[in-house]
């Protein structure tokens, strides 16, 4: 007997024991199965494809417009004409031409119809260009050539036709419209001509006739002597107001006599001056020579002042009179003016009149000017010279068939017929009817198999032992010495979160602290929610929440301290502090090290949530892999200071 450990055991037969040999009874059906298939297959479809006939397709290339001069660019792609002389080469007149034009047989009718031909004929235009590719397939090759070139025959034929009637047909109606067009032009030249008598229009131009180049001349004049009223006023107000302000006013021709007349007068103040300051009034009295200064100082003053109010007087009447003159020629235009607007509005009447019919008889002259070019480019141009298409490859007898193509073709029913074969093997095997049991005498045994039972389930089972329900998961802690480091080197807020932390409190719980949550006296910590309880904190960290250090909850003062901050606090404490991977201080493993003391000293697992809160009884199981070996202890027995606060 062998046992291969998958709940089979293999047993020799005994000797003569009679049976189908299974191991080479169903390889050689599926050879057989396959073999058949693959030949049956192949030569269906090897059949299906040499015996098919060869079709045969001539082709030629036509450009639909005419070829452009030398000196010329080429016409630019006409999609619209391409698709009418496409329909046009399929058109049924073309192609009974053709059918027409190909060699009859014996019984004396064409070898094709126009019905036939269309579903021989393809017509293809090339793109972004005005060439088609004309196409005839079928399986006889000197046929199709002749009936490709037989239809570029025709098509000449047609085209040419219609080109004749179209030249004759747009030639006599052009004349007839240029003949009756001149016609109307000569009717309006007359009317136009006896309108502009009638109404003494002397000029096209419109300020050139008497009427308006008048107005004109008056709407000029009045603007200028609007203009000089205004600035007559202007003077007229300036001159007052200097007047009322007391300046000094003087003709422009007289200031500079006046300006000598100031000097001369200033020069005699000085000489006063100095005489008054060298001498006494008595004795400029008693001396003639002197006495004659101040004489002469009186007379030049009173002259200036007479002088002074004469060139005032002078300048505002010169003023008012200027400006009732310029009010005067103002009046004067105006009435003017109003007396030749209506003349003038009407023959503005006649005038604009007069400028639309010039209007339609110049549009009239270029209407026929237009048909005049039109008739002679149609009378001139000799399109029969210059064809409207050309042949640009002719159609050849063609030298290989086109489709189909036998050798890539029996490649695919090579291919498929594989596939067909093995397809045919499956369902086969898939339909043929399923084995009887196996009989002992073949030596095999089979067992059920146990999939739950691997290696060595066998020997656990037979001994009662069960798996973990819960596999055990490492708990993190920080060493002492680098909480002591994260305590000498933090700020006031660190070290209140370490001494909270390794008091047993967690996360949630510090940061739902109230300022009142302390008894300043006992050093007890109130924590309130689920888990109500009160902490007494060591006396050595005390003074961090209540004395010089710190103040209680030092991170009140600041906004948005949350959990993610708080993390971020005791990182930066353990950075300053110089602790290697400070992603591994946070939180969870400071209380940790607190909650691992405890276990370390056999606490009842069950009493740690009297310190630390109520917990999953999966994180009380994990902590408990660390307990010592022995009897539990209450938590009234162990010491639930932090050592490094001892």
């Amino acid at each position: 007997m062998v046992d291969y450990g998958n709940g089979v055991e293999v047993l020799p037969g005994p000797r003569g024991a009679g049976g189908v040999d299974r191991a080479t009874g169903p390889s050689h059906r599926r050879v057989r199965v396959f073999l058949v298939t693959l030949v049956l297959a192949l030569a269906a479809g090897l059949a299906w494809d040499f015996l098919r006939p060869p079709l045969y397709r001539a082709s030629a290339t036509l450009l639909t417009v005419a070829p452009p001069e030398l000196d010329q660019p080429s016409a630019e792609a006409d999609v619209q004409h391409v698709a009418i002389q496409r329909q046009r080469l399929l058109s049924r007149k073309v192609l009974e031409a053709v059918s027409r034009a190909l060699p009859e047989n014996g019984s004396g009718e064409p070898p094709v119809d126009a019905d036939r031909l269309r579903a021989m004929l393809q017509v293809l235009p090339v793109p972004d260009t005005n060439l088609v590719e004309l196409r005839a397939d079928g399986t006889e090759p000197l046929f199709l050539s002749a009936v490709v070139n037989a239809w570029i025959d025709a098509y000449l034929s047609v085209r040419a036709e219609e080109v004749a009637a179209l030249e004759a047909g747009t030639s006599r109606v052009l004349r007839e419209r240029y003949q009756a067009l001149g016609r109307k032009i000569e009717e309006k030249r007359a009317v136009l001509e006896r309108f502009r008598e009638r109404h003494s229009i002397l000029s096209t131009a419109r300020d050139e006739n008497q009427v308006l180049a008048r107005l004109k001349g008056l709407n000029d004049s009045l603007n200028a002597a609007n203009e000089e009223r205004v600035k007559a006023r202007a003077r007229l107000d300036a001159i007052e107001a200097a007047i009322a302000r007391g300046e000094t006013l003087v003709p422009e021709e007289d200031k500079r006599s006046y300006a000598e007349m100031v000097k001369r007068a200033q020069e005699l103040r000085e000489q006063v001056a100095e005489l008054q300051r060298r001498y006494t009034d008595e004795y400029i009295e008693r001396s003639p020579a002197l006495k004659v200064i101040p004489e002469k100082l009186a007379r030049l003053e009173q002259k200036l002042r007479r002088y002074r109010e004469e060139s005032r007087a002078h300048l505002l009447a010169t003023a008012r009179q200027e400006h009732a003159a310029a009010v005067q020629t103002v009046a004067e235009l105006e009435a003017q003016l109003e007396s030749l607007k209506r003349e003038a509005s009407e023959f503005t009447a006649r005038f604009s009149e007069y400028e639309a019919m010039q209007e339609d008889l110049a549009n009239l002259e270029a209407l026929y000017r237009e048909l005049e070019d039109r008739l002679v480019k149609v009378e001139i141009s000799n399109r029969k010279k210059y064809p409207q298409v050309q042949v640009v490859e002719w159609a050849y007898p063609p030298a290989a068939p086109v489709w189909p193509h036998y050798w890539r073709d029996a490649a695919i029913v090579a291919g498929v017929s594989v596939v067909l074969a093995l397809l045919m093997v499956w369902l086969v095997e898939f339909l043929r009817p399923a084995a009887p049991p196996v009989q002992p005498a073949l030596g095999v045994t089979l067992y059920p198999a146990n999939p739950a039972l691997g290696q060595g389930e066998p020997e656990r089972a037979a001994l009662g032992q069960r798996p973990q329900a819960l596999p055990a998961r490492a708990v993190v802690e920080l060493a002492p010495g680098e909480i002591r480091q994260l305590v000498e080197h933090g700020d006031p807020i660190a070290r209140q979160l370490v001494g909270l932390l390794l008091s047993g409190l967690s996360v949630q719980e510090i940061l739902q602290l109230e300022a009142g949550d302390i008894d300043p006296e006992t050093g007890e910590v109130e924590v309130r929610g689920r888990s109500a309880r009160k902490v007494r904190l060591p006396p050595a960290i005390r003074s961090w929440y209540l004395g010089e250090e710190g103040a209680w909850l030092a991170w009140k003062a600041q906004e948005g301290f949350d959990e993610g901050e708080l993390e971020a606090r005791l990182q930066l404490a353990a950075r300053e502090a110089g602790i290697p991977e400070i992603e591994r201080v946070d939180s969870e493993a400071l209380r940790n090290s607190y909650l691992l003391h405890l276990v370390r000293q056999g606490v009842r697992l069950t009493d740690l949530e009297r310190v630390a809160g109520a917990m999953p009884a999966r994180q009380l199981l994990e902590l408990g892999a660390h307990a010592p070996g022995g009897p539990s202890r209450p938590v009234s027995e162990v010491d639930t200071v932090y050592p490094l606060f001892a």
